[in-house]
């Protein structure tokens, strides 16, 4: 119960006293009696001194001294020694009742004292700590407790714990045992020391759970004491875990490459199945299951056929710290002449710590798909071989030919001089098809790394083909990347301007270095490019309308070139607007990095 406020405590007093005066005054002035109802008196005396302690003896004092100066004031008797007794006997019940009102509040202190520690070292633990009474009401609960229930401390208190804190399906069996224990005053050994309870949000939280009676003095269980630790998080991280261990696995084992897992001795640990049914193709019933097996059971090779020894296989490699990617190997299996050809690759895999504990192979069946290369690239040879005699053969030929038409050219006038003339320059354009044949021929695959060109020396190259052509560059240093084809940009661009141009025709080769890149344009006065064949000009066999437009071959190569070297072309006028007073193709190439 609360203590009443201290202005009610002023005022009941206050009544009490005036009541006592109104009756001393009666008693003596009107009933002219000696004796006082004193009993009455004892009333705010007591009340006084529980209160206020010592601070209330001057009630009594005064009570007592109201007493004996009525009876002087108000009766003309002598006082007895009983009327002063009385008055005495005020002070001292004040006293008494005073210093056992001041004990006991010391006692309730030190009692409130304790309770508080207790109660601190119950809030400091980590765990939920309640005190379920024998009536199942909730008697004690620490800080801990009350943010797990999402509850106020208040809110708690003198509540049922199992309608408060069990959910409902786990109810009536976790009373009944709870009844069964405050009968017995021993705990019960659950079958699991995992509890389950609901918090006011209606979330379920998991708890490792601990209970033991508590008894009175007299040995009469008087309630329970339960600890939970809180491990939701922890049983739902390891349920996420397995979960995502067999979706892992059933990735693994449903992946179409095989793969291997190792400890650090090169020791398998797992194979999945695609690894098993490869291990079957080589005509193995069981895959091997440590490393001494592995090295007597296969022998690699590198794809030109060198023999490997087991420091140099993959997995020897990935040991090592090595990371592994499309290593092509041989692997046969020894006294058999069971070949496959494996595409490895692999990594050690490492713990939080940067600390490897394991390696993983993976390794794919690449036999059918480098027996097709091998017979697509004999193939290519062959066709080559035919193409290069073909070419060789024809180029005789047109020398054969424009070597005559020069000769008959001499002798022949008129009519038959301009038909010679349209002989050389349709042997002329034959050339010029072989050559750009060749050219898209050593386009295709494998195509060669990158590499810095110098562009002015490439520019100032094909320039010096033409000394009795127009062309005008200032000169630029820089290098791009590129390769040994870069020129064939050039001779086709500048070749094409002059084919195009007139005999006066003047040629522009503008470089500007840009950020990371360089622009490069080659602009002419000749008769331009319509806009309707700009944004076709570059593709196969496009050729302008001009009777001087080959196959439609050089640009296609210029595109193909431009983009192999990651740059970007097109097609402009000149003078923005006006076609008619020249073209102006713009590529740009990859700055190289300098030094």
């Amino acid at each position: 119960m609360a203590p009443l406020p201290e202005t009610i405590r002023i005022s009941i007093i206050g009544i009490l006293i005036g009541i006592s005066v109104v009756l001393t005054y009666y008693f003596h002035a009107v009933l002219s009696i000696g004796a006082v109802f004193s009993h009455f008196f004892y009333i705010p005396i007591i009340l006084a001194a529980l209160w206020w302690g010592r601070k209330g003896i001057s009630v009594a004092l005064f009570l007592g001294g109201l007493v004996v100066a009525s009876h002087l004031l108000l009766r003309t008797d002598v006082g007895t020694v009983n009327d002063y007794g009385r008055a005495v006997m005020f002070v001292v019940v004040a006293i008494v009742i005073a210093s056992l009102s001041e004990r006991l509040k010391r006692q309730q202190k030190d009692t409130e004292r304790e309770r508080d520690r207790a109660q601190g070292y119950l809030d400091v633990a980590a765990v939920l700590l309640v005190v379920i009474n024998a009536d199942q009401t909730i008697g004690l609960i620490n800080r801990r407790g009350c943010e797990l229930l999402g509850y106020r401390e208040e809110e708690l208190l003198g509540k049922n714990w199992f309608d408060v804190a069990v959910p409902e399906r786990n109810r009536e069996e976790a009373r009944r045992a709870f009844t069964r224990m405050a009968a017995s005053g021993t705990a019960t050994t659950p079958e699991t020391d995992e509890n389950v309870i609901v918090t006011k949000d209606g979330d379920e939280r998991t708890l490792i759970w601990k209970e033991a009676v508590l008894r009175d003095n007299g040995g009469r269980v008087v309630g329970v004491l339960g600890s939970g630790k809180d491990i939701t998080d922890r049983i739902r991280a390891q349920e996420a875990l397995r979960n995502s261990e067999a979706q892992l696995r059933t990735i693994v084992e449903n992946l179409n490459e095989g793969l291997g897992v190792f400890d650090l001795g090169g020791n398998p640990l797992h194979w999945n199945r695609a690894a098993a049914e490869i291990f079957g193709m080589l005509g193995l019933e069981d895959a091997p299951g440590s490393v001494h097996e592995l090295g007597n059971t296969f022998e690699l090779a590198t794809m030109d056929g060198t023999f490997l020894p087991v420091e140099e296989w993959p997995l020897s490699r990935i040991l090592r710290g090595e990371q592994v990617r499309d290593v092509e190997v041989r692997t046969r299996r020894i006294g058999t002449e069971r070949q496959r050809v494996f595409n490895y690759g692999g990594t050690l895999v490492r713990d939080a710590g940067g600390d490897p504990f394991m390696a993983v192979v993976t390794f794919t069946d690449i036999t059918e798909r480098k027996e097709a290369e091998e017979a697509t690239l004999a193939a290519n040879e062959e066709a080559n071989l035919y193409l290069d005699i073909m070419v060789h053969d024809i180029n005789n030929a047109n020398t054969i030919a424009l070597g005559y038409s020069d000769i008959l050219a001499e002798d022949l006038e008129g009519a038959n001089r301009d038909m010679m003339q349209k002989i050389r320059s349709a042997v002329s354009q034959s050339i010029e098809i072989i050559k750009n044949v060749s050219t898209i021929r050593r386009l295709r695959p494998p195509t060669p790394p990158l590499k810095p060109a110098d562009l002015d020396t490439v520019i100032r190259a094909e320039i010096r083909q033409h000394p009795e052509t127009d062309i005008r560059y200032d000169g630029r240093s820089v290098a791009v990347l590129a390769d040994d084809l870069l020129p064939e940009v050039f001779t086709n661009l500048v070749g094409n301007s002059i084919k195009f141009g007139e005999p006066d025709v003047v040629i522009a080769i503008r470089v500007e270095e840009q950020d990371g890149e360089v622009l490069v344009s080659v602009e002419d006065t000749g008769p331009g490019i319509p806009d309707a064949t700009k944004p076709i000009i570059f593709s196969r066999f496009r050729k302008g309308k001009s009777s001087k437009s080959g196959k439609g071959l050089g640009l296609y190569i210029v595109r193909m070139l431009v983009t192999r070297y990651g740059g970007s072309i097109r097609a402009e006028d000149r003078v923005p607007g006006r076609p008619e007073e020249g073209a102006a193709v713009r590529f740009t190439l990859k700055k190289a990095r300098e030094g």
